[in-house]
């Protein structure tokens, strides 16, 4: 391989120069103009005050997706209102005018909508918005759909029972939230929001206050803020545009704003900082230890013109280089840090932050803040090199023509936030034609002393604020004084001018010598061509039209770590995750990564317990490059003892005290009592697991997998040129080393326990409990049966929130999930999970056994399971359209030995099961003579 920085760079500036040309022939933006609103976007108001967005998108088809926003949040709370404006938000899911008590959730599964999934909402310090996907080829639904918007906007009921039933609801999440984290939020906020009202009103409130407070003060909160010109509607979707302005109209212009409107703040003060100050935190659950210093906030400027947004890029491109600096960084045999950002962000409405994040494991804290400093003022004194700004530069533009190319082909969901960010934070609705064309104009104008200048913003006469969070076992430790001493002394280091080597211009030394193509057949009702190899490899194309930029890959057989010895297990488990740490060939993870500058593809192989493979993906042009990348995983794995090292490294520190945590703790003695303690079982890794690890062992695992790739089947799926890449396949798959054997997985015997177990683990200093119940035992493997367990689970979740939730106001969350596979052996198991307060343990539990009991004994009623068929059929419109869907199901049919047909019958077959099938399916998957109870409770 040829390796000359000035062949890279040479590209890289024609590349430059023929944007320069483009963009000159082609310019259109002037700097001091305002940024205009994309013209696919229509926005206005109502004479209220509400405004609107409006887009009409087609993707996914039938289908619209609604916001409610409400630019209030809990920060606009008063004294006795903490936490009311999250318990407003689950009011309005609980009694509307249109739909009182429960109807909405009851209504919207009826017509497909899931709650939780995608009937959602959320409240944050300064807004709440509310969610909603609906299908929009019904009027009737789009007009339900448009009435609920408005039912929230300001039809909310506020009953008093029903408010009563949320209490325990809305505690059940707070509980939730309770832990380490928490305990030292309270601690840290304060300083953190430097006395400002974020530090007092944290969205989920007081207990004390959501126990007593009375129904007058939730109904206070709701008239002052609930109000058209607090409110914006989102509408985006496969709706004609004037559809959705006159439902806006229809539904929203009567409501007006209160007569003496409180006064919405546009800001919340913060204020600036004059002192350095420093807070080390321990909690004997924290897992990690993580720095953070918040170097300087300040107000934030609105980007308004092009102007500024050709200065957020500059901004954008600094984060970009002095984020690959930190990353090299991880690359040592023992580095200084588990990983490292430093940037320019917002922080909180109306403000943003230079600040640096540092996730330590065990590292030596001085060592971490020294390496960290080091860099930065590294950029201060030497700035980048040109080099580092051109990648930065083509990775942007590259990212940036990925999405112009699927501007047709981009799913609703991921144009909402936008227009959400705009109406809260008045963020410009630039439109990706107009980001992109932009680009194309003003990066050959960025200069390096430009984004270099960036560095000087670093600096701030504003005191820093310094958090260190650890486990109170983690050693060395500075004092809080001490922190402060070790960020000033960091500075006193010397500082050298960054270095790289030279950027490889090729993957290959040399081609590989192609294979044949021996067979070829197509699939005309699926769509696809399946063609073998001379080595042994087949292949299934499936080209679609879903992206107009984007092809995905996975290949795989049966194998997996579990045919090596036990001896080996955490080598062979590991070594795909190993390798891909090293690189390949005598490139370095590092180096693959400034190769691909401007380029989107990336291959990962990986070793699961009973299966093997690699898998892909990347942008139409980059296929070439993906399949070498794929060529060199499997022929050219690269060793580095010190990459290795750092890997080791890494992984011990990120998992030492994992168990402190009492989730993880409790997941992981779940999995030693289930298998009796078979070594074979995969919980949580311990430190002398990754001591055990050998990387001889590794090398030869990987090369025994990947050096015959015989029986290996690839499925591709995107925008394919089927002529066009046999040849590639030929080349890059058909030269990969095959030899006839047979491939196999290996069953170890690892087997749940028999019969009734059940126990409890003691773990935790919050009174917060958690209950798991698994369900196992033999079964033979279909899509037949595999979809009656899906479906029988989706109908108990339903009966789960409807009883556990909404009639006990015992938990916040909680579900039935299952499965069915034939690997190793033919086995279902299906797993019960759920929080909520110790004392309620036994009574959820004895109801959720109640409800199973009645579902075996006397079915379910039509209604249940037309709701999961409902929503069945509006995914399945929308999967059906999705290269990730095809390209899981077409794998899955071949590993599985399957008809990959089911694909296209799967919705017609479900809409055939019946009521006595989900019966059936209670009483042969829900056995009440062979189950796990494991429950979590806090220590005594």
């Amino acid at each position: 391989m040829v390796k000359t920085i000035q062949t890279f760079t040479a590209r890289l500036l024609c590349l430059a120069a023929a944007l320069f040309f483009f963009s000159t022939l082609n310019a259109q933006f002037n700097l001091n103009d305002k940024i205009a609103v994309d013209s696919n976007v229509i926005v206005g108001k109502l004479s209220n005050g509400l405004t609107y967005y409006i887009r009409q998108n087609k993707k996914p088809e039938n289908k619209v997706e609604l916001r409610l926003v409400v630019n209030a949040g809990s920060v606009l709370e008063d004294s006795s209102q903490q936490g009311l404006a999250h318990f407003m938000e689950h009011m309005n899911f609980n009694g509307l005018k249109h739909f009182p008590k429960n109807e909405i959730v009851n209504y919207l599964q009826s017509i497909g909508v899931k709650f939780g999934a995608d009937l959602n909402a959320y409240t944050g310090f300064d807004e709440t918005v509310y969610i909603l996907p609906i299908p929009s080829d019904d009027a009737a639904k789009l007009d339900s759909g448009f009435t609920i918007l408005e039912d929230w906007a300001g039809n909310a009921l506020l009953d008093t029972a029903e408010i009563n039933k949320e209490r325990g609801v809305v505690l059940e999440e707070s509980r939730l939230g309770k832990g380490a984290g928490e305990r030292m939020r309270t601690k840290y906020f304060p300083e953190l929001f430097n006395g400002s009202l974020y530090a007092k009103r944290l969205p989920i409130g007081i207990d004390d206050t959501l126990k007593n407070f009375k129904p007058a003060t939730l109904e206070r909160f709701y008239k002052t803020w609930y109000r058209p010109d607090l409110q914006a509607v989102v509408v985006v979707g496969d709706i004609d545009p004037a559809v959705a302005k006159q439902k806006i109209e229809e539904h929203f212009s009567h409501f007006t704003n209160p007569a003496n409107e409180v006064p919405r703040p546009s800001i919340i003060p913060i204020p600036m900082r004059t002192q350095n100050k420093a807070m080390v935190l321990t909690d004997k659950e924290q897992t990690n230890t993580i720095l953070q210093v918040f170097n300087y906030v300040e107000k934030d400027t609105p980007v308004v013109t092009w102007n500024d947004y050709r200065q957020s890029i500059t901004e954008g491109l600094f984060n970009a280089i002095i984020g690959q600096r930190l990353r090299e960084l991880t690359q040592q045999a023992n580095p200084p840090f588990l990983f490292a950002g430093t940037s320019f962000q917002e922080f909180i409405r109306g403000y943003r932050a230079f600040t640096s994040f540092i996730f330590l494991g065990d590292k030596p804290v001085q060592a971490a803040i020294d390496s960290v400093t080091k860099i930065t003022e590294g950029v201060k004194k030497y700035g980048f090199l040109q080099s580092e700004l051109d990648r930065a530069k083509l990775s942007l533009l590259n990212q940036t023509e990925s999405a112009y190319k699927d501007a047709d082909k981009t799913e609703s969901s991921r144009f909402v936030d936008g227009y959400v960010n705009s109406f809260l934070e008045g963020t410009p609705i630039t439109g990706i034609a107009n980001r992109y064309k932009f680009l194309q104009q003003v990066l050959p104008t960025i200069t390096l002393a430009e984004v270099n200048a960036v560095a000087k913003k670093m600096e701030s006469t504003q005191g820093k604020f310094a958090l260190l969070m650890a486990p109170d076992n983690a050693k060395d430790l500075p004092t809080d004084e001490g922190l402060l001493t070790a960020l000033n002394d960091a500075y006193k280091q010397p500082i050298t001018a960054y270095t790289e080597n030279a950027v490889g211009t090729s993957l290959l030394d040399k081609q590989p010598v192609a294979g044949k193509i021996t067979s070829e057949k197509k699939n005309a009702e699926l769509g696809t061509t399946d063609i073998t190899l001379s080595n042994g490899i087949s292949v299934t194309l499936k080209p679609t039209t879903f992206k107009n930029n984007e092809i995905q890959f996975d290949g795989w057989r049966w194998g997996g770590y579990q045919n090596f010895p036990l001896a080996d297990k955490f080598s062979a488990q590991n070594a795909a995750s190993i390798i891909q740490s090293m690189g390949v060939s005598n490139m370095s993870p590092t180096d693959i990564g400034k190769f691909m500058a401007g380029k989107t593809a990336g291959v990962q192989p990986y070793i699961n317990t009973s299966e093997e493979g690699i898998q892909g993906s990347c942008n139409v042009k980059d296929v070439e490059t993906m399949l070498q990348l794929l060529y060199l995983y499997a022929t050219a794995p690269r060793r580095d003892d010190n990459l290795f090292k750092a890997f080791i490294s890494s992984q011990k520190a990120f998992i030492q005290n994992i168990q402190a945590n009492p989730n993880s703790y409790f997941s992981d003695t779940l999995t030693k009592v289930m298998y009796n303690n078979n070594p074979w079982a995969s919980g949580i890794p311990k430190p002398a697991d990754y001591d055990a690890i050998n990387l001889d062992a590794v090398m030869a695992v990987y090369k025994k997998i990947y050096s015959n790739m015989y029986g290996m089947h690839f499925t591709f799926v995107g925008n394919i040129n089927v002529d066009s890449i046999k040849p590639l396949l030929a080349l890059y798959l058909g030269s990969l080393p095959g030899k006839q054997k047979e491939n196999k997985f290996t069953d170890v015997g690892l087997r749940p326990v028999k019969g009734v177990k059940d126990f409890t683990v003691q773990k935790g200093n919050e009174p917060r409990s958690t209950v798991n119940i698994i369900f196992t035992g033999d079964a033979k493997f279909s899509y037949e049966d595999a979809l009656k367990l899906d479906m029988l689970t989706e109908v108990m979740n339903i009966k789960i929130i409807e009883q556990l939730r909404e009639a006990m106001s015992g938990i916040y969350g909680g579900g039935m999930g299952g499965l069915i596979t034939a690997r190793p052996y033919n086995h279902y198991s299906v797993t019960v999970r759920f929080p909520c307060a110790p004392e309620n343990v036994d009574t959820l539990t004895k109801a959720l056994f109640v409800i199973i009991k009645d579902v075996q004994q006397n079915g379910v009623a039509a209604t249940y399971l037309e709701k999961v068929k409902a929503n069945i059929r509006e995914q399945y419109a929308t999967d059906i359209k999705n290269n990730d869907y095809w390209l899981s199901n077409l794998s899955s049919a071949f590993i599985d030995k399957q008809n990959p047909d089911w694909i296209l019958k799967y919705n017609e077959a479900a809409q055939a099961v019946t009521p006595k099938d989900i019966q059936e399916a209670a009483v042969k998957y829900l056995n009440m003579n062979n189950y796990i109870k494991a429950v979590l409770m806090p220590e005594k």
